[in-house]
């Protein structure tokens, strides 16, 4: 078999990737039951569905065509194998790292960093990037101002950069946070910085 499209090659690769990561590192917790879920249920599940996804999407690789599947994406083998190095030094390390937490979140953040630029032409490189700044910034900034950050990021990656459809989106995905997480599921996200 040939690989015809190396856009979904890739991509199968990398959810897969992390869907066994997520159901992988979800063993160490108790799975429960879908009545009464345990901490792993939900990693778990979604884990295996971005398996399942990232799979049909791998499979799809071999039957759509693009003339040079390896081109598509600017794989740099040194970046992953750093990724890897400093990933597993930061698991490995945990108990003699000096600077407690706060050295081993940098450790995996430059890790996570780095595997995204092995991978990536600018747009998926950012995209990737404002889910991780995201993530940071959710606490100390809150809710409103990291989704704003994030819609903002994103949509320098696109290739049309309308500030219409930016503001609707960023007004559509703030309602929908505030109504889906805060209200319906009680999730005590700090909505503005210093709450």
């Amino acid at each position: 078999m040939r690989v015809r499209n190396g856009k979904d090659f890739w991509a199968g690769l990398m959810f897969c990737g992390f869907g066994l990561g997520f159901m992988l590192i979800s063993f160490n917790y108790p799975m429960g039951s879908s009545v009464r879920m345990g901490p792993a249920y939900f990693p778990a599940v979604l884990g295996g569905l971005l398996a399942v996804l990232g799979g049909i999407v791998f499979l799809r690789a071999f039957a759509s065509g693009i003339e040079h599947p390896f081109k598509v994406f600017a794989f740099r083998l040194p970046l992953l194998i750093a990724s890897a190095a400093v990933g597993a030094a930061a698991y490995f390390a945990s108990s003699w790292l000096k600077g407690g937490p706060m050295v081993e979140f940098a450790l995996v953040g430059l890790s996570l960093f780095l595997f995204i630029g092995a991978f990536g032409p600018k747009a998926m490189f950012l995209v990737l990037l404002a889910v991780v700044i995201f993530g940071y910034a959710l606490k100390p900034l809150g809710l409103v101002l990291s989704t704003v950050l994030l819609v903002a990021l994103s949509a320098i990656a696109g290739h049309d950069f309308r500030n219409k459809e930016i503001v609707i989106l960023t007004v559509v995905l703030v309602l929908f946070g505030l109504l889906v997480f805060v209200k319906g599921l009680g999730l005590p996200f700090n909505l503005w910085p210093g709450q």
